[in-house]
Formats: C-alpha cells, sequence, structure tokens
C-alpha cells in the first residue's frame, strides 16, 4: 500500500503506546477528519523545553541551534561535531538510516568507542513520576542508534522525572521487546492497518471519534470494558470477535474453553457484553456503606507539567443531609507544604467519619505528599483506614453499559452534569497554566467549580449505588 519510506522517530513509540491507529491515521487517514490534539498533550508538548531547562540547570550542556533544525541532516552533522569533542549536548539529533532521534539530552562517559576515550548515554526528562513502557522503548531507540554510530551499546539509559530525581533501567532488557513493537510500527508505516482496539489510550489521540467508530462499526469485543490485547486475541482465538457473539455464548462453555481465565473474569466480561447488548445496567450486589456522621468527598487537582498538587477539594455532607464544599488551594509550589499541613489539620479535626475519592489517585497523591511535607503514623493511619474506592465499588457491584468506567463516563450516565461542557482533569490542568501566566480570578474560579463538580459527583454515584439490588432471576451472579 505505501510507495514512500517512512522514517521511523521516537514519537511513533509514544504514538503507537496510546493508539497503534494514530500512526495509521496519520499517514493513511482522511485528514479532514482528524480531530484536534487534546489540549494538555499539546500544552505539554510546548512546555516540554521549560520543564526540560528546569531539570538540568546543573547540568553543563551544549545546545545544537534552533535553526539547524530546520534540516536535520545539518543537526546532525552538528551533533556528530560535538560528540567527537565529548561535549554533553541537549536536543541532539541522531541518525542512521531511516531512524531519526532527538533525546533530550546525550552525555559523554569514560569507555572507548569509534568516538575515541568516551561514548555516550541518552537521558529523556519526562513530566510523570515513572518510567512508562513508551519512555523506555524511546530510549532503547535512541541508544540502538547510539551503538550504530559509536560502536558501543549504552548499558543503561536515563530518565529525569517530574521530581527531578536520575532514574535508569539496562537497555538489554528491553530490546527483544523493542524489536517486536518495532517491526509492528514499521508495519503500520507501511501500509497495514492495526486490528480494531479502543482503549483509553485512544483518547489522547487527534483521531478518537474514529477509533470509536471503526470499534462499534464492526462489533468488536474490545469494546468491552478492560479486555487486553491479549485478551482481544485469546477471544478471536476461539472464535468470538464481537460483542454480540459474546453475549450469545454459552456461559458454560465458555467457562471450559478459557479454563486459564479465572471465572470471575470470564463471567465479567460475559456479562459487560450483555449489558452492551441490552443497553440495560446489570446490578450484582447491593452497595453497601457505613453510617457515620461525616461523609467527605474527596478529589485533588494536580498540574504534572508544573510538578504540583495545587488543590484539595472536599465535599462534607453531614448525616443531617446538609453539605458544604471546601477546597485547600497552592497558588504557586512555594504554597504545597502549607496547603498540606492545613488539610492534616482538617483530617485531624475529623471524627466518625468515611472519605470516598474515585479510582486510586488521591491515596497516591497523599502517600506522595506526606513523604515530601510529613505526616504522623497515626494521621496517616487515619486517613488509609477511613477510605473508599468508589470506582472500586462501581466496578464491583454494577455493570453499566459503558466502555469507560471513569467518574465523568459513570456519572454522566447516569444523569449528573458539570457546569462546564470543557471539564475534564486535562483541561483542568491547561486552565491551572493559563491562571499561573495570567493571574485570571475566572480562570481560578472555573477550576475550583469543576473540582466542586467532581466531589458532587462522587456522591451522586454513591447515592446511586445505595439504591440499587439485584434482580436475582434475570442476572447471573458470582458462584458462591
Amino acid at each position: 500500500m505505501a510507495d514512500k519510506k517512512y522514517k521511523l522517530t521516537g514519537e511513533h513509540f509514544y504514538k503507537f503506546f496510546q493508539c497503534p491507529h494514530w500512526i495509521w491515521y496519520d499517514v493513511y487517514g482522511d485528514q479532514t477528519k482528524k480531530g484536534k490534539i487534546p489540549p494538555l498533550i499539546e500544552m505539554i508538548h510546548q512546555n516540554g523545553l521549560k520543564h526540560e531547562k528546569e531539570m538540568i540547570k546543573s547540568r553543563k550542556f551544549e545546545e545544537i541551534k534552533p535553526e539547524l533544525f530546520r534540516d536535520l541532516d545539518e543537526a546532525f552533522l552538528a551533533t556528530m561535531e560535538l560528540m567527537k569533542q565529548g561535549k554533553n549536548i541537549y536536543h541532539g539529533v541522531l541518525m542512521e538510516g531511516d531512524w531519526v532521534g532527538i533525546p533530550d539530552l546525550l552525555e559523554a562517559r569514560e569507555g572507548k568507542s569509534n568516538l575515541g576515550d568516551h561514548y555516550y548515554v541518552v537521558y529523556d526528562v519526562k513530566s510523570g513520576r515513572d518510567i512508562r513502557d513508551e519512555y523506555k522503548f524511546q530510549l532503547v531507540f535512541y541508544s540502538l542508534i547510539l551503538e550504530r554510530l559509536q560502536g558501543v551499546l549504552p548499558r543503561d539509559a536515563y530518565i529525569i522525572n517530574a521530581d527531578g530525581e536520575e532514574r535508569s533501567f539496562m537497555v538489554d532488557d528491553f530490546v527483544e521487546q523493542f524489536h517486536l513493537t518495532r517491526q509492528r510500527i514499521e508495519q503500520i508505516l507501511e501500509g497495514e492497518k492495526p486490528p480494531p482496539f479502543l482503549k483509553s489510550g485512544c483518547k489522547h489521540s487527534p483521531w478518537y471519534s474514529l477509533c470509536v467508530e471503526d470499534t462499534k462499526g464492526c462489533d468488536d469485543v474490545s469494546l468491552i470494558y478492560r479486555l487486553s490485547q491479549n485478551d482481544q486475541r485469546r477471544l478471536y482465538e476461539i472464535g468470538i470477535h464481537t460483542v454480540k457473539e459474546l453475549a450469545a455464548a454459552d456461559l458454560d462453555n465458555l467457562r471450559s474453553r478459557l479454563e486459564d481465565w479465572p471465572f470471575d473474569k470470564v463471567l465479567r466480561i460475559y456479562n459487560q457484553a450483555q449489558v452492551l447488548v441490552s443497553g440495560e445496567p446489570m446490578i450484582l450486589k447491593k452497595g453497601e456503606f457505613p453510617a457515620v456522621e461525616n461523609e467527605i468527598y474527596f478529589d485533588i487537582e494536580s498540574d504534572p507539567t508544573e510538578t504540583i498538587d495545587y488543590l484539595l477539594g472536599i465535599l462534607v455532607r453531614h448525616s443531617s443531609g446538609k453539605s458544604e464544599y471546601k477546597c485547600f488551594l497552592a497558588k504557586d509550589k512555594s504554597e504545597e507544604g502549607k496547603n498540606w499541613r492545613e488539610f492534616l489539620d482538617f483530617l485531624e479535626s475529623l471524627n466518625d467519619f468515611v472519605i470516598y475519592h474515585y479510582s486510586y489517585y488521591e491515596r497516591e497523591v497523599f502517600g506522595r505528599l506526606g513523604q515530601k511535607y510529613g505526616i504522623s503514623r497515626a494521621l496517616e493511619d487515619k486517613f488509609k483506614n477511613n477510605t473508599l474506592d468508589l470506582h472500586l465499588a462501581v466496578v464491583e457491584e454494577v455493570i453499566l453499559p459503558l466502555y469507560f468506567y471513569s467518574l465523568k463516563d459513570v456519572a454522566q450516565y447516569l444523569g449528573f452534569k458539570w457546569s462546564a461542557e470543557d471539564a475534564g482533569g486535562a483541561e483542568s490542568v491547561v486552565w491551572y497554566n493559563e491562571w499561573l501566566k495570567t493571574g485570571d480570578q475566572k480562570i481560578m474560579d472555573k477550576i475550583i467549580k469543576y473540582n466542586e463538580d467532581d466531589v458532587r459527583a462522587t456522591l451522586f454515584v454513591k447515592e446511586w449505588l445505595e439504591k440499587q439490588k439485584p434482580r436475582i432471576s434475570r442476572e447471573k451472579l458470582p458462584e458462591e
């Protein structure tokens, strides 16, 4: 299908891990159907240089002149000249054949290579805190180009994360997996369209609407919530390609043909297929929640590009039915510690309470802020022993005719409406960056209102769950 030979770049690995169709549509798709890059992705790209320069202030690097990037061949030649001199390089261009890589940093180390008494290792600066697979594969890609240029494969590759921590991994450990992914990407670039598969990463792509359209068009089993690509292949192997085929299958027969899968997993995907076909929710069990004097609904707003957890929002609902919203706001990084201590004072004042949050993020940030700014063991236990994750409750207690189970997906399906049409966690990061630049109080008011809507949506979901009970005669429940 493809006559043109496309160059392989580090960006292809990022796109592949988000959504393999992203690469295919970029090359072969109808460009008039391409949506906008999600604002957060665009902003991270634009702010990347600022974050990188903050992270490398303590290091001495030569920078490739920006004007050379108009011609990557020129930028590559300039990079090679600096490499021969043993200079550390910021945004050097590595090229070999059809491979082009632009690592954030190239750092010289002592050791023999084609360049002389030194060789290079690669660094990338990332706004995340973990070394995700797409980061590793990009760095392996750069390291393999380096091997071709200097005759030595670096043993390690490095990431400087959002907190400025340097983390490394051994390149050799991922080379085999890298080549499998690389071959798949090259097949896509050459014109082979990936099979339909819908995943949360597709939302990061400007082609998301087409991903949904294509997957729904063939009723692919990947519409089932939390179905992995390995799971999809396994179902294909036993002749089940569509949601309707899965819903029509005999459960006992399905269980015997998937005997290597836990039964609760087989039952979950089977029930999810039934619900997608019927369009009606399935209630698995009645939600039971503790009766307390104070219910706290908790949601955090963070900005990974500024590495700050700037807003801790809570909705306090008393047993009388009265509720009040309040938030702890750090206007910048210097106020984050003070904000944390004020939140801990609030936590210490609580009695007879439960804290509801949606998904794991709030517990993760609580642990991170506790490590950074300190917390007593008593307060840490008080938080952890009195929190309930409503996302887990939703997944365990009900099955909804949805492809994703985020707070926004679930609450909107149940009838909750956010005040801002463009409300979302990613959008709030963009708003916060706009507020930092402008100081416009209307933008901060919008963020706070969005956070309040989030905690009220969490309450909305919890109240809905409380009212549900299973209809045993119609629904298949897990075996005792």
